[in-house]
């Protein structure tokens, strides 16, 4: 899936669904999701560790989507560095909106996460407006959808051609397990890995499929932790 161009199927199958009309949903009623904010933590703090801090929501939108982040050490070729996840805390709190043909194992409860060199605001902005979109549109986001910066889309954080996310399993393995250690009324919580694609990358994925942006990763070498300044693979 992906949005603003029009429904239509692209050359690998994936359905491609307009959204013109995103409503915000105001908590007008006082919908109290923060049951789930206790076993969310617990969950965190343990795939981890204790977070540096969280971006709280300010407005009262359903769901209400904070932003936490956490820092790790890596080690590659025998140098230690720092990797920061970001990590939304409130998407899961409702089901999306999945269409009814969709597989019995297609997670309906997500979380996102990106892992970056520093934590930086516009990330968590962004990643607050991902974690609302699928709510507000009535839609859903899962492993290879993608989606563009605006239409016409536009480079995400300085950057001069990373204009476009896709969604995928998170790399690191301990992230994967998130779905045994944190239920939500019954319902496992994955997380959905955010990774920013080109435009050409894009348009790879969608007329060879998402195996086929899989083995260009893998070709490339391509690092877990974003790059503002990386090129186009394509």
């Amino acid at each position: 899936m992906t949005s603003w161009f029009g429904k239509k199927r692209t050359p690998d199958g994936t359905e491609i669904v307009r959204h013109d009309e995103v409503e915000t949903q105001i908590d007008i009623m006082g919908k109290n999701t923060a049951r789930f904010v206790k076993s969310r933590k617990a969950a965190y703090q343990k795939l981890f560790g204790e977070a540096l801090g969280v971006s709280h929501e300010l407005l009262p939108l359903i769901p209400h989507i904070d932003v936490y982040t956490f820092k790790r050490t890596s080690k590659k070729d025998g140098v230690h560095q720092v990797v920061y996840s970001l990590v939304t805390g409130g998407m899961s709190d409702l089901e999306m909106t999945l269409p009814r043909r969709a597989p019995k194992d297609v997670p309906r409860r997500v979380e996102l996460i990106f892992y970056c060199a520093e934590p930086r605001g516009e990330y968590i902005s962004t990643l607050r407006w991902v974690a609302h979109f699928p709510h507000n549109a009535k839609s859903w986001l899962g492993h290879g959808h993608t989606m563009p910066n605006g239409n016409p889309q536009e480079p995400f954080w300085g950057s001069t051609e990373l204009d476009t996310l896709l969604f995928m399993p998170p790399i690191v393995g301990k992230d994967q397990s998130l779905p045994f250690e944190l239920q939500t009324d019954g319902q496992p919580v994955h997380f959905l890995w955010v990774v920013p694609l080109t435009t050409a990358e894009c348009n790879y994925k969608l007329e060879k499929g998402f195996d086929a942006i899989l083995d260009l990763f893998q070709q490339h070498r391509h690092r877990h932790v974003f790059d503002p300044h990386r090129r186009s693979y394509v």
